[in-house]
């Protein structure tokens, strides 16, 4: 049983690091926890197992939560940013006709 518990979160662990989509790592971090869980109780630590069945959806509402605000924040830098080459055309433009069109 320790050994389905070292391999999940070995599992878990890899596929966090690795995956590039958010939601696939917070898939990962579930099953890393499922190997954490099944270890605790595998070493007979029930009440550090029960604390941890309570607290581990919470821990998931969390991380899913930073994802939704990391992901607006960059949204919201990408949108910052394409305006700069207009503003840099503009500024152009200015430098141009202060010149007198040469």
């Amino acid at each position: 049983m320790t050994t389905i518990s070292i391999a999940l979160m070995i599992i878990g662990a890899i596929g966090v690091v690795l995956l590039k989509k958010p939601l696939d790592k917070v898939i990962m971090v579930s099953i890393l926890e499922a190997g954490l869980f099944l270890a605790i109780v595998s070493f007979k630590y029930l009440d550090v197992a029960f604390l941890t069945a309570v607290l581990d959806p919470l821990y998931i509402i969390v991380f899913l939560l930073a994802l939704i605000k990391i992901n607006n924040v960059r949204k919201s830098k990408l949108n910052d940013f394409s305006t700069v080459p207009k503003m840099m055309q503009s500024t152009e433009n200015r430098e141009r006709n202060s010149e007198g069109g040469k």
